[in-house]
């Protein structure tokens, strides 16, 4: 008997790594807000047809991280600086939520791991490496968002960050904030240890509110075609996009 889901979970497959692959390209950098996309040359990049390819922008567009303009192309999203600091400043609030429900329903195992990669991430704290710090940084965040055992907040942040990533990839360029972040994070990680919530949520926002400041100051050396403008457009990202990569 022929099972005929295969060719459907084919095209599933295919379409999730093209996706993955080129959300991928947009949060490491490789692709920016602003940079356009081709069809015909992603389809060549992967060796699939259109229909992986057409389904996968579909998703990222839903997503928004790519824009969809009908007779213009297809764009990386772009954000303008107040929806960016809009979605700061509900981030932070969202974290600490997620500071506080840690602090109340962490396992002490749970606790010990969040502990434990906190001292680790003193290793790229030391040595000013702004990859491994940032890796370590995802991490931690990481550990507080599965210990507050609640999935709707965790998905939540996950698409803020997601939305963001592309504009704060390099952050931790700045030596001085990685110092400040992890000594943020050890007064994150007290107030949990202590089960102490109302504690847990203020350091968790003055954390990402003190992380927005320095944010504010690498937007300022973005260029400016890397965001979307303030004033009303009659077509979201259309022009000359900053750069084309397939």
């Amino acid at each position: 008997m022929t099972d005929s889901r295969k060719p459907s979970n084919r095209s599933a497959s295919m379409t999730d790594h093209v996706k993955e692959a080129i959300e991928s390209d947009i949060h490491n950098g490789s692709l920016l807000p602003g940079d356009a996309l081709d069809e015909a040359r992603l389809c060549e990049r992967f060796n699939v047809s259109r229909t992986p390819v057409r389904e996968a922008l579909l998703q990222l567009s839903v997503q928004g991280l790519i824009t969809i303009v009908p007779r213009s192309g297809i764009y990386v999203a772009r954000l303008s600086l107040p929806e960016l600091f809009a979605m700061y400043e509900l981030l932070a609030e969202l974290e600490g939520i997620c500071a506080k429900f840690a602090a109340l329903r962490m396992s002490r195992s749970e606790v010990a791991t969040l502990r434990a990669a906190h001292e680790d991430a003193a290793l790229s704290r030391n040595s000013k490496d702004p990859a491994a710090y940032g890796a370590a940084n995802a991490r931690f965040h990481a550990l507080i968002y599965e210990g507050c055992h609640n999935p709707f907040l965790k998905s939540q942040v996950a698409l803020i960050r997601k939305r963001t990533q592309v504009y704060r990839q390099n952050v931790f360029e700045n030596i001085a904030r990685i110092a400040r972040s992890h000594e943020e994070h050890g007064r994150v990680v007290a107030a949990i240890e202590a089960g102490d919530a109302e504690t847990a949520v203020e350091e968790m926002r003055k954390h990402i509110d003190g992380g927005g400041r320095d944010f504010a100051k690498f937007l300022a050396e973005t260029p400016a075609e890397r965001f979307e403008p303030t004033a009303p457009s009659t077509t979201k990202n259309k022009g000359r996009p900053a750069r084309s990569k397939p």
